[in-house]
């Protein structure tokens, strides 16, 4: 059975340069005015964050928590992180530029039901479903 999750978990998992290219695309969609770009968007293990960005060096890593889960989801999280290359921080400005994401209510309610499962005892992987 584990051997069958972990299949599928790889074949559903999009590679470092596919969520570089998701970055770009939602950048250009919902950005367009910044002038800004990531250097590098990539899969990372996290247990505490869904995302992080260092705008230094302009590197976005997403948690290995969202593999399997909705594409709206994992883009809420992208583009979370592709605002933080221009503001660091989440103030009234930010949530402004969150605010153009169309699945932000969907993408924020699927994060706290993972969130609430987990902690009453999942197993803390996303699981593959259609939402």
């Amino acid at each position: 059975m584990v051997e069958k999750i972990l299949s599928r978990e790889a074949r559903e998992k999009m590679s470092d340069g596919e969520l570089f290219d998701r970055a770009i695309e939602l950048l250009e969609q919902y950005l367009p005015e910044f002038k800004v770009s990531p250097v590098s968007v990539l899969w990372r293990s996290m247990s505490e964050r869904w995302g992080s960005c260092t705008t230094q060096d302009r590197t976005i890593r997403i948690s290995d928590r969202l593999i399997g889960a909705p594409q709206y989801v994992l883009d809420y999280i992208i583009f979370h992180e592709l605002i933080h290359l221009i503001i660091p921080g989440h103030d009234q400005n930010f949530y402004s530029y969150l605010n153009r994401f169309t699945d932000q209510g969907k993408a924020e309610a699927f994060l706290e039901g993972f969130e609430l499962g987990s902690q009453s005892g999942g197993s803390g992987v996303v699981p593959a479903v259609n939402i």
